[in-house]
């Protein structure tokens, strides 16, 4: 797959390859310029390669396509809507089920990320976090089987960050999605994912691609305490080094 943008003289990919797995947790790290955000906006269909194709499960990608989920950096909700509104936005627009059936499907999302007491409340009675997981909610409830999720704890305080990962690990091993989960935080990539990419500046694409071999279900205090994590994040850390020092200019 190839791509450039059209004012840009330099491709921001080309050649690039990925594949995920079913049920793949991957992680893609990587300096600002790299093209992590593209690359996301890509795999959803917002964008269109100049060369190659992107499909899941054989089918060419679109925003509209049903296997497909996004969480942005920004929760993005509708200040006029109550929490349980916004989950059910989705399922109302797509016609799926009964408006009796959409509130029971959205309420089932909001108690799976902790918040069904919170469903009548409008968003700016919650806290970032929250606002956080009801987008997560929202995209679930639509059922996706690749959900993609572009820094979307990256403005939350250390702690709250830390509880949504552990929020996100737990959901992820009961529903079985494939995520490909965009980061800055090294320590973030090692803790959530099966696997780590490390982008390079455009339009080197993947420069290093390490599998993260601790074991599951994985929780803040023993897998940072495993030896293996501090070795982990050397590695990654030199690799992002690498990029930081090429010679290749960001676009």
């Amino acid at each position: 797959m190839g791509f450039a943008y059209p004012d840009s003289r330099r491709s921001i990919f080309e050649k690039f390859s990925l594949e995920a797995l079913p049920g793949e947790f991957v992680a893609i790290l990587g300096p600002s310029g790299c093209g992590k955000s593209t690359l996301l906006n890509l795999l959803s269909g917002f964008l269109r390669p100049q060369s190659g194709h992107i499909t899941i499960d054989g089918a060419p990608v679109a925003p509209e396509h049903p296997a497909l989920g996004y969480v942005f950096q920004s929760p993005n909700l509708f200040p006029w809507l109550s929490v349980l509104e916004n989950v059910r936005f989705g399922l109302r627009m797509n016609s799926r089920g009964s408006p009796q059936e959409q509130r029971a499907i959205a309420l089932h999302f909001l108690r799976l990320v902790g918040l069904e007491e919170k469903a009548e409340e409008p968003p700016h009675r919650l806290s970032g976090g929250q606002r956080q997981r009801v987008a997560l909610a929202r995209s679930l409830a639509l059922e996706p089987r690749l959900l993609l999720m572009d820094e979307p704890f990256a403005a939350l305080d250390a702690m709250t960050r830390s509880a949504l990962n552990d929020e996100l690990l737990r959901i992820w091993s009961s529903l079985g999605k494939t995520v490909l989960f965009i980061t800055h935080d090294i320590d973030e990539a090692i803790y959530l994912a099966d696997r780590v990419l490390v982008l390079g500046l455009p339009p080197t694409g993947i420069t290093a691609e390490v599998t993260i071999d601790l074991p599951r279900p994985r929780d803040q205090r023993d897998t940072r305490a495993n030896p293996l994590f501090a070795q982990l994040r050397e590695r990654l850390a030199e690799k992002i080094a690498v990029v930081m020092t090429s010679n290749q200019p960001a676009t």
